[in-house]
């Protein structure tokens, strides 16, 4: 029985500071999904992570860099959810508050607890729909908006407040969002391609 399985839906491109980080982390064996579309290949990845009896499954996706033995410090906050925040393009955070609660978080880094998947059920995630948010008062409105892009993050973590299950941050802790300029560097020599890191968090989703 391993602590914890640690899952990465990828499109088939894994970044080289994603594997390190997993190696820096005493991550070996991560179970890789390939060749399937959100939010097949997070069902999928979560379809054989509870076939190995773990108390946690680690969301990782395939563009991440992230701080050493953070695990430990994830595993001891023993919340529901735990996630590491990390930058989006447009330089807002990945986690959504309202006041001191999380509404939701990205899955770049994100610790769950086998008890949630497996109360939750299939389908874990879903893009059928999404939410219309407004503001004074605060209001989610679920509407339909089927295949839109994302979104899957969203409606896990609705849903799994909604069953009373808790979303905290691991404080002080930021991981990187990855890019890459160039990829297409196979008839060069020099097969540095120019990779990047996202600038860090600059605006915090707050509700």
């Amino acid at each position: 029985m391993s602590e914890i399985v640690t899952v990465i839906p990828t499109r088939g491109f894994i970044f080289a500071d994603t594997l390190i980080s997993l190696h820096n982390n005493g991550i070996y064996n991560p179970i890789i999904v390939k060749g399937l579309p959100i939010p097949d290949a997070q069902n999928e990845c979560v379809k054989q992570a509870l076939e190995e009896y773990s108390s946690y499954v680690l969301f990782i996706e395939d563009d991440m860099s992230f701080p050493e033995e953070i695990l430990g410090k994830m595993m001891k906050m023993d919340e529901a959810i735990v996630a590491v925040d990390y930058p989006m393009d447009n330089g807002y955070s990945t986690i959504a508050r309202q006041g001191t609660e999380i509404l939701w978080c990205g899955l770049g880094c994100t610790l769950v607890k086998r008890g949630v998947l497996a109360a939750m059920k299939e389908n874990w995630f879903d893009t059928s729909y999404s939410w219309r948010l407004t503001e004074n008062p605060f209001k989610l409105e679920r509407i339909d908006n089927p295949n839109k892009y994302g979104g899957h993050d969203i409606n896990f973590c609705i849903k799994a407040r909604e069953m009373g299950f808790k979303i905290v941050a691991l404080p002080g802790v930021e991981a990187k969002h990855m890019r890459c300029k160039n990829i297409n560097k196979s008839l060069y020599n020099n097969g540095q391609m120019e990779i990047y890191p996202l600038e860090p968090i600059s605006k915090r989703q707050q509700y």
